[in-house]
């Protein structure tokens, strides 16, 4: 995927407001985005999350500041 800055600022402020406080979105919130990058960005089949972006480290710090409450 090759994006412009300008094409990347627009599919930000499109979803940035989808992800939860923590930073890690929901299976259903990433499956929302991916079909937004279908259709912006000429993403081309039914991808899994996990393809294109990993969330690991930011669920095992939201992890550790659940428990440091």
């Amino acid at each position: 995927m090759n994006l412009k800055p300008s094409q990347a600022a627009i599919v930000y402020d499109s979803v940035r407001e989808t992800f939860s406080k923590n930073g890690v979105p929901t299976e259903e919130q990433a499956k929302a985005y991916i079909t937004m990058l279908g259709s912006t960005a000429g993403l081309k089949g039914d991808l899994p999350a996990a393809a294109i972006f990993d969330f690991s480290l930011a669920a095992e710090a939201a992890r550790e500041m659940a428990v440091k409450k």
